[in-house]
């Protein structure tokens, strides 16, 4: 079986998006998480599969360890540009698990909005009633640490505000928090530092994936949080270890700008 595919990227957060076989995919985790391997298949941090049912573009976002995500603003992104530059469709709606998303073309830059943001506990979901915005880890030491706050944008996302940046080893700090018992399907997590009320620069450790060079709702779940906290401004800009991206709160949706590119089409062999 023939699969064609594209590798496309956003912020270096890298997808595989596919829009043919994708039942088939969809129902082998072997397969995903092969395809996913950057030694043996593609590789990417994410495939997507896009299905188009009726007037709408049905997406579903896989880690590459073959879990399943139900958000992606950098992949939405990428979608966007995908269906609107390579399949020429006017103004996709793109439906994800949890919410509609639109887009834009702003230059040389793709928008997105990546949905509405809850601070409620039971979305999350943590395992208990705590203040999400207040989250202690007794047995975790993390240098410089400000605050821990945690907020759903359809995944769960643990944000970690810290005086310094260089001081977090994300690769210790990263997996205890991302599987800490407080999180009941586990969290990304987000280390943030804020250089002013609108300029953060941030590190993401994701769930079923690890270290990534961004991480789009990971990204707007920080703004939101942040500005909910008082930290920062509704529009504020964010620096990824490679590239920028943009945040605007609009009440609790977050639009997302940012880079996207198609890096290459093929087909892989299955």
């Amino acid at each position: 079986m023939r699969i064609p595919f594209i590798k496309a990227q956003g912020a270096g957060n890298d997808f595989i998006i596919i829009d043919k076989n994708t039942d088939i995919i969809a129902k082998s985790k072997k397969l995903i998480k092969f395809l996913s391997n950057r030694k043996v298949g593609i590789g990417c941090d994410q495939i997507i599969l896009i299905k188009k049912n009726k007037e709408l573009y049905q997406v579903k976002f896989y880690n590459s360890d073959g879990s399943k995500a139900k958000n992606c603003g950098n992949g939405l992104r990428c979608v966007y540009k995908y269906l609107t530059e390579v399949r020429k469709i006017h103004n996709p709606v793109i439906k994800s698990d949890d919410f509609m998303h639109s887009g834009k073309k702003i230059k040389n830059l793709y928008q997105i909005n990546v949905g509405d943001v809850s601070l409620d506990w039971k979305k999350i979901p943590l395992i208990e009633d705590k203040n999400t915005q207040d989250l202690k880890f007794k047995n975790i030491q993390i240098p410089g640490l400000i605050k821990i706050m945690s907020a759903s944008i359809g995944n769960p996302h643990c944000i970690v505000l810290v005086k310094n940046l260089n001081s977090i080893k994300i690769e210790d700090l990263g997996p205890k928090l991302v599987s800490h018992k407080l999180f009941k399907n586990q969290a990304n997590v987000t280390f943030v530092e804020k250089k002013s009320s609108s300029y953060i620069k941030v590190l993401f450790w994701e769930r079923g994936g690890g270290h990534t060079l961004a991480c789009g709702s990971g990204t707007c779940a920080t703004a939101y949080t942040l500005f909910i906290n008082k930290f920062t401004k509704e529009n504020i800009k964010i620096e990824t270890e490679s590239s920028h991206l943009f945040t605007s709160i609009q009440k609790n949706t977050v639009l997302l700008t940012g880079p996207a590119e198609i890096v290459f089409q093929s087909e892989i062999i299955i």
